[in-house]
């Protein structure tokens, strides 16, 4: 399953990259993947495209603390993450 989603950042794109690299490892794990991510020309909101093999593992972004403790740290305001709509057929040209 693949979906689109946004979340709010405050200390820009570079410093949320950097903390996704560093809980890749732990995401793969879990069957989740990052497609593809961007930010908007503030730098204050990030646009992904996820990929998740099973989606009830999604929720560990939400639950699971050493994740969710990173993520804060790197400007994440966690409450703000939505998904905005699953994506059913696609096209990478």
């Amino acid at each position: 399953m693949k979906f689109l989603s946004t979340f709010k950042i405050t200390k820009g794109f570079d410093t949320w990259l950097e903390m996704y690299k560093d809980i890749e490892p732990d995401l793969n794990e879990l069957g989740i993947k990052i497609l593809w991510a961007g930010t908007n020309d503030d730098q204050t909101k990030v646009y992904d495209v996820t990929e998740v093999k099973d989606p009830s593992k999604f929720e560990v972004l939400t639950q699971r603390t050493d994740i969710t403790q990173k993520r804060a740290n790197a400007g994440v305001e966690l409450e703000s993450q939505e998904v905005i709509d699953t994506i059913s057929t696609d096209y990478w040209g």
